[in-house]
């Protein structure tokens, strides 16, 4: 996974734009929000797919804690779930 995410940062320079690659482990949310902070990030972009019901009360919502924590802007875009297995997206 890690390998992947640098090779799409590497892309996305290619194409003009900036990004780093940060694997960290424990509550995505806190970390996210956590590295943010740190590293003085501009801007975080973060999938929601969009969970109801039941399942959002039992899981709680990455993005949700995202966008009411961070110290900076947060980009949410609708997932593409249905469209790329995850496998793929990560492969």
């Amino acid at each position: 996974m890690e390998k992947r995410l640098h090779e799409m940062t590497r892309e996305s320079k290619e194409k003009g734009m900036q990004g780093r690659v940060f694997v960290e482990h424990g509550d995505a949310a806190g970390e996210i929000v956590r590295v943010a902070e740190e590293q003085r990030m501009d801007l975080i972009v973060i999938a929601t797919f969009g969970k109801t019901g039941w399942r959002r009360l039992a899981f709680g919502s990455v993005t949700e804690k995202v966008v009411r924590l961070a110290p900076c802007p947060v980009l949410v875009v609708r997932g593409m779930k249905d469209r790329i297995p995850a496998e793929e997206a990560v492969a």
